[in-house]
């Protein structure tokens, strides 16, 4: 959940500058005063639908969580740390279906600084008789998102498959394995539904831009 921001309370008939400071609003230019208004009103909409999603969000996970702890209390089965808890359901129509996964994250630590220096020792050796491909996923291996700043597990997954004719080829993929991790795991719900058991599924989309 995003962190609540109090809103700060602006006197009547003034509008609120960069500095914090407070203006009369008959003195704004109209076209900035337009622009002010509709930036407030638009987010303050976007606020509240976002209040909404969220508390939709909990009450459909507790949904799941109910429907789950009764098929485990239906056949008087017990949770297990084991159990992924990624469940599949359809009404008997068959024209609408819910989906939960469950799905790990990973993440990478301090053993990738040894995985580094191997892989600029194999980088080195072998300047030439690689295919350009290879070369730029061996080298963009371990740059990091601009964004995030983490360095990605899938790319470094793809270097571990690679089959390389150097002697420390296999201490690279040894200290590339070492430096991955399962940091959590996350649940995804998804909804689809379709006008005849014969149709393909649609799924429900609940992404604001995609609507």
């Amino acid at each position: 959940m995003s962190e609540v921001l109090e809103k700060p309370v602006v006197p009547e008939g003034m509008v609120m500058t960069s500095g914090g400071g407070f203006w009369p609003r008959a003195q704004v230019n109209p076209s900035m005063l337009l622009a002010n208004d509709t930036a407030e009103e638009m987010v303050a909409d976007a606020l509240a639908l976002q209040e909404l999603i969220i508390e939709q969000k909990r009450g459909m996970k507790q949904k799941a969580d109910r429907y789950a702890e009764t098929v485990l209390a239906l056949y008087r089965a017990k949770a297990s740390s084991r159990s992924r808890g990624g469940f599949t359901v359809e009404n008997m129509a068959g024209t609408m279906k819910v989906e939960l996964t469950v799905a790990d994250y990973q993440r990478v630590n301090g053993s990738i600084l040894a995985a580094q220096a191997l892989m600029n020792e194999v980088l080195d050796d072998l300047t030439e008789g690689l295919e350009p491909d290879i070369r730029l996923l061996l080298a963009n291996a371990f740059i990091r998102d601009e964004r995030t700043g983490q360095i990605n597990v899938d790319r470094l997954a793809q270097v571990r498959k690679l089959r390389l004719s150097h002697p420390r080829w296999d201490d690279v993929r040894a200290a590339i394995a070492d430096s991955i991790e399962k940091a959590g795991s996350r649940e995804y719900l998804r909804f689809y539904r379709r006008e005849k058991n014969t149709d393909g599924w649609e799924p429900i989309t609940l992404q604001f831009s995609s609507l």
